[in-house]
């Protein structure tokens, strides 16, 4: 199994899956400070009494209330300024508004005008970009002892000796952008994207899947313009097998010796099998 490819045409799936339904988008930058049930205190200000929002934190960002949204010029640690009247709509159940933050636009964009490139060979630095690629970090066998893991078979004549082996590998997918910010709503969307890819990996005959990932590094070299980066460490437990045949051999007769008390019986048997 090629886990590099797999890995690849996983990624560019996944990337037009999110492009197709961008309510995905929003479950990436979720947390629970962005729901509540508000009180209103005037024409385009919303005050949740029990929030301790960052300064201007959801500025750029979209307020979701009664099945409308209005755009967050601004906030406080618990009054939200947004351009419209939110407080002149009839609540809707469950009664809860939802603050959508700057980079869930962010991300869609990019997903919609952006061009990805996707490979597994090896590049010291992309020359496309946005880009995305998948190189194996190392493999590693699992403990074994000899002769274990190995299987008897014979179907036609043929007589198959398959032997199988845990192997570990990691994977480093990386992701390139001239853009900072690009670069980790991808590493987000990456995180996302896997775990919500657990059961595919299974079905890959995959198990022991594991994530980590680096910090974002600024890539300065053959480029005349500030390339970022930052990877993303897959590791995973597969099992390869090696199948080696043979043909079977017709006997034509065989012979038992029986050795009682030092006295030997020969006796010779034919036919062995038809």
């Amino acid at each position: 199994m090629l886990i590099e490819e797999k890995l690849c045409k996983w990624l560019a799936a996944g990337l037009a899956l999110y492009k197709a339904h961008p309510l995905m988008i929003e479950s990436i930058f979720f947390d629970q400070s962005q729901t509540g049930s508000p009180v209103f205190a005037g024409p385009g200000i919303v005050v949740d009494l029990e929030k301790l929002w960052l300064p201007d934190e959801y500025l750029g960002g979209r307020f979701r209330w009664a099945g409308q949204e209005f755009p967050i010029l601004s906030n406080t640690a618990q009054q939200l300024t947004v351009d419209g009247h939110p407080e002149l709509l009839e609540p809707q159940e469950p009664f809860c508004y939802q603050i959508i933050p700057p980079s869930v636009a962010g991300l869609a964009q990019l997903l919609e005008t952006e061009k990805f490139t996707f490979s597994s060979a090896f590049h010291q630095v992309p020359t496309t970009m946005p880009a995305i690629t998948v190189r194996l970090e190392k493999d590693e066998q699992s403990d074994t002892y000899l002769g274990e893991n190995v299987e008897h078979y014979a179907e036609d004549g043929i007589e198959f000796d398959m032997r199988s082996q845990g192997i570990t590998g990691s994977y480093l997918l990386s992701f390139w952008a001239i853009n900072r910010e690009a670069v980790l709503w991808l590493y987000a969307w990456a995180m996302h994207y896997a775990l919500n890819s657990m059961p595919a990996f299974n079905s890959w005959g995959l198990y022991d899947v594991a994530l980590s990932g680096s910090d974002l590094d600024p890539t300065l070299q053959y480029l005349a313009e500030r390339v970022y980066t930052r990877h993303l460490l897959f590791s995973c437990t597969r099992i390869e097998r090696a199948v080696s045949t043979r043909e079977v051999e017709w006997v034509s007769a065989f012979c038992v010796k029986v050795c009682a008390q030092y006295a030997q019986f020969h006796t010779q048997i034919v036919p062995a099998m038809e």
